[in-house]
């Protein structure tokens, strides 16, 4: 559990790298001499992938405890589509990137909701609601902070 933890608090490292680049205007400057990443796309990158990652815990858990029913499966994907969803519509159109940053934010709530569904039916340790609702905090707060900023 420890060790979860630790991995799982360091994984906010990039989000809080994305907001501190975009809170302090970095990411503007770069941004518009063409270089690349800035803050905001570090986050969207790094959130769709983490997401990702947090959606396939779920079809892990499908195989242990529900192989042969169907939803957990599709459950587990929704996570990755739509991350890969929000990242290509900031490469679409960059002007709405603070709103998609918002948005994946609200995603990384929605699966939480989902997790705490999932947990309560006994499908993960007792511990780790605490630490998905602490990462939740941490992720989806940056992201939030970050994209209200670049609205």
């Amino acid at each position: 559990m420890r060790f979860a933890w630790t991995l799982g608090l360091a994984g906010l490292i990039p989000f809080f790298a994305g907001l501190v680049l975009t809170l302090n205007g970095t990411w503007s400057t770069y941004a518009v001499r063409g270089i690349t990443p800035d803050g905001p796309r570090i986050m969207l990158s790094y959130g769709a992938i983490i997401l990702s990652f947090m959606g396939a815990i779920h079809w892990g858990t499908a195989l242990e405890r529900e192989p042969d029913r169907a939803w957990p499966y599709g459950a587990s994907v929704l996570p990755a589509l739509y991350g890969w969803l929000i990242w290509g519509l900031s490469l679409l159109n960059p002007a709405d990137v603070g709103l998609l940053m918002i948005a994946l934010g609200l995603g990384f709530v929605i699966l939480l909701i989902f997790d705490l569904m999932r947990s309560r039916a006994g499908d993960f340790p007792k511990w780790y609601p605490r630490m998905r609702v602490v990462l939740t905090i941490g992720a989806a707060g940056s992201l939030s902070l970050a994209g209200l900023y670049s609205l």
